[in-house]
């Protein structure tokens, strides 16, 4: 990649750049292009199409109906060993 590609890509991006950098910036996207092109090359042929690797995988969530009435007991009873209380919400000192 040449500086002309470097100072329109810079330019694109609304950035600055010293020489040395756009030096730098040259090699490393020429290098990081050739490396994509590597791997391009690499035969796929047998390789089959995936959209995700999660595919076969069902709604993980647990069914909250069983343990609701529990949870909600015990949200009460901590909110009532709380030493300061306000609409529902413990209610603690502002730290801002």
């Amino acid at each position: 990649m040449d500086i002309q590609t470097i100072k329109h890509i810079a330019k694109l991006s609304y950035l600055e750049f010293t020489d040395e950098e756009m030096e730098r910036f040259a090699k490393e996207l020429s290098a990081i292009v050739d490396y994509v092109s590597d791997l391009e090359k690499a035969p796929t042929d047998d390789v089959s199409v995936s959209v995700s690797p999660h595919t076969s995988l069902s709604n993980a969530f647990r069914n909250d109906s069983d343990s609701l009435k529990e949870n909600l007991d015990e949200a009460a009873a901590l909110l009532e060993a709380a030493p300061e209380r306000e609409g529902g919400y413990v209610k603690v000192k502002a730290i801002l």
